[in-house]
């Protein structure tokens, strides 16, 4: 696959077998999604238009409330990280050689597009589309996401798979999870389904029988990042230690992820989101009466500012105070629920071995001394049951880079003015934008929507970025790593179609 320009994968044998898309996120970094499809039952849908396709030849979209005051200062900081680069030089911009410093809306649009995919499934199982995409801030990208179709499964129907994984300190943790929660998660529900030991009594509560099945297959996994994985690390004779002795069980362990997986069970319709951490799951649910979108929250975000996230620690760790600061835990980590992060889970005295041993230094335990009785963050994930009706249309699973710029409400309508332009027969620039008013500093202002992508997951992330506002648009995205992070974050979505059409 031309991992520069081609967005669309092509399905042609009738085996099943995993999938690894290479993206261009990182030129140095490969990034790898893994999917089981079955190739002969799927159609590919290209998603790619030309760069100058539905994209206003004369600049004339309309601004952001904030539009003015996002070019001045994202503008600024990316014409000075570049001057301060190349230092007194000139920047040569004819002729479109490499030194633009502010991406054109064709360009702008390219960078959007890159790592987008849409499949097609013709199983008649519920599930007729999704749509994923990717844009990196961080070099490499910290965020990855999987799928997985188990076909005519034991319990009568198409099991389906979602993944999305929010990385922080590193990008570790969450590559491990592409490759391995969901494997962990089918092995468990297996046993579920078959009654196998410690399920043998919840077979006729199905719901609490799949919940349990995901929680145990989290919590087992985390445990083997953790701690088993670093137990057989510290009893492996190696003579030379230190930082060269430093494998991948290590790093995953160091660094953190969050998870949000959506679990379809097609034979029931039922659909399962397992949380942890601060991803978000929105199902979108059109009203047969009025036409409106609503909606439906499936998660909800577990960090230090979440009050029942703050009771539970203290209901865990009674006595101990402080536990949350400033919105996170002992002052530093902000999700409450996570992979990996090893150093809120370790006890002292693991975490001296650990530095010392491989890092030659001591350091000291988040919260110092209030630092007493660990695990203070956990994997295991709150898991919400959702029956899937026909006024169910749609699923967005996404990191918080999006959560943080759109509202449930805005991600959406945007997703479900999409779809009626589509049922319409509308292309993007008859349905051009969407005005919504704002209250900013006690005056109504309009933020403006753009519709011209066909892709649901570049469409978020493109008015999550700027929408309307081209100028704001190119200027986020011209943000060289690690400057863009103080703008914006990874973000990853994948949107799930629900309907036979």
């Amino acid at each position: 696959m031309n991992t520069n320009r081609q967005v669309f994968q092509k399905l042609s044998s009738t085996s099943w077998r995993f999938i690894s898309h290479k993206t261009n996120l990182s030129p140095n970094n490969w990034h790898y999604s893994h999917i089981l499809l079955p190739y002969s039952r799927i159609k590919s849908i290209s998603t790619l238009r030309r760069a100058n396709d539905n994209i206003s030849q004369n600049g004339q979209g309309i601004r952001y409330f904030i539009g003015s005051a996002v070019i001045a200062g994202v503008g600024g900081s990316v014409y000075y990280y570049f001057q301060k680069k190349k230092g007194n030089q000139s920047i040569d911009n004819s002729n479109n050689q490499h030194h633009k410093i502010i991406l054109s809306p064709q360009e702008a649009t390219l960078r959007l597009r890159e790592n987008q995919l849409s499949f097609l499934l013709q199983r008649n199982n519920g599930v007729y589309r999704y749509d994923t995409n990717q844009l990196a801030s961080n070099n490499p990208i910290e965020d990855t996401k999987c799928e997985l179709i188990i076909p005519s499964s034991k319990n009568g129907g198409d099991r389906l798979f979602f993944g999305v994984f929010d990385g922080h300190a590193g990008w570790n943790t969450s590559q491990l999870l592409s490759r391995k929660l969901i494997p962990y998660v089918k092995e468990q529900l297996d046993k579920a389904y078959d009654g196998y030991g410690e399920y043998s009594k919840l077979i006729s509560n199905k719901r609490e029988l799949v919940s349990k099945a995901i929680q145990k297959a989290f919590t087992e996994l985390d445990e083997e990042i953790v701690f088993h994985s670093i137990d057989r690390l510290l009893n492996t004779q190696n003579e030379s230690g230190g930082i060269s002795y430093i494998n991948e069980s290590l790093l995953s362990a160091l660094s953190g992820s969050c998870a949000i997986l959506a679990y379809v069970d097609t034979a029931a319709n039922d659909l399962y989101v397992a949380c942890t951490g601060d991803s978000r799951a929105v199902l979108g649910v059109k009203d047969p009466t009025t036409g409106e979108w609503k909606p439906i929250p499936l998660s909800e975000d577990q960090t230090g500012r979440n009050e029942h996230e703050v009771e539970r620690l203290d209901k865990e760790h009674p006595g101990e105070s402080n536990i949350i600061t400033k919105g996170r835990v002992f002052g530093g980590l902000e999700p409450t629920r996570a992979f990996g992060d090893s150093k809120y889970k370790w006890d002292k005295a693991l975490q001296e071995i650990i530095y010392s041993k491989f890092f030659n230094e001591k350091r000291s335990v988040p919260g110092g001394d209030r630092y007493k009785t660990p695990p203070y963050v956990t994997a295991k994930p709150e898991v919400t049951h959702h029956k899937i009706s026909p006024e169910d249309k749609f699923l967005v699973l996404a990191t918080d880079g999006l959560w943080d710029r759109l509202s449930n409400a805005e991600v959406i309508e945007l997703v479900g003015l999409l779809i009626d332009g589509r049922r319409n027969g509308k292309n993007g620039r008859e349905l051009t934008t969407v005005q919504k008013d704002l209250n900013v500093n006690g005056s109504k202002q309009q933020k403006e929507f753009s519709f011209v992508d066909e892709n649901a997951s570049t469409h978020l992330i493109r008015n999550a970025l700027g929408g309307a506002a081209e100028d704001v648009l190119c200027a986020m995205l011209s943000l060289p790593p690690p400057m863009s992070r103080r703008w914006r974050d990874d973000i990853t979505v994948t949107v799930i179609f629900f309907g036979k059409d």
